[in-house]
């Protein structure tokens, strides 16, 4: 877990048992803390990640476009439509318009 700023003195430590029944009234400082902490942290990181992802995918795309507008070759051609498929797969999966393909096995 990560530990709050705030000294450990003995005034910090709570004494009553782990709320149990999901509510927050409970909890101390420190535990709400890490506990905020840690999914602004998630959240920052998803969407970073996400648009990472869909830049990937949108560069795919551009890359495909360009090579099978520049030279039609029957390799070429392979080659442009499988990166215009990836990247269309990635960006549309990562925008969660279709499922990834980890929830597909």
């Amino acid at each position: 877990m990560v530990s709050s700023p705030v000294d450990d003195g003995p005034s910090d430590t709570s004494t009553d048992p782990p709320a149990t029944d999901g509510s927050a009234a409970a909890l101390s400082e420190e535990e709400l803390y890490a506990i905020v902490r840690v999914a602004a942290e998630d959240a920052v990181l998803g969407a970073l990640g996400t648009l990472m992802l869909v830049g990937i995918g949108i560069v795919l795309i551009a890359t495909g476009a360009s090579t099978l507008l520049a030279d039609v070759t029957p390799v070429s051609l392979l080659v442009s439509v499988v990166f215009i498929g990836f990247g269309v797969y990635l960006t549309a999966s990562s925008l969660g318009v279709i499922p990834p393909a980890r929830e597909w096995v």
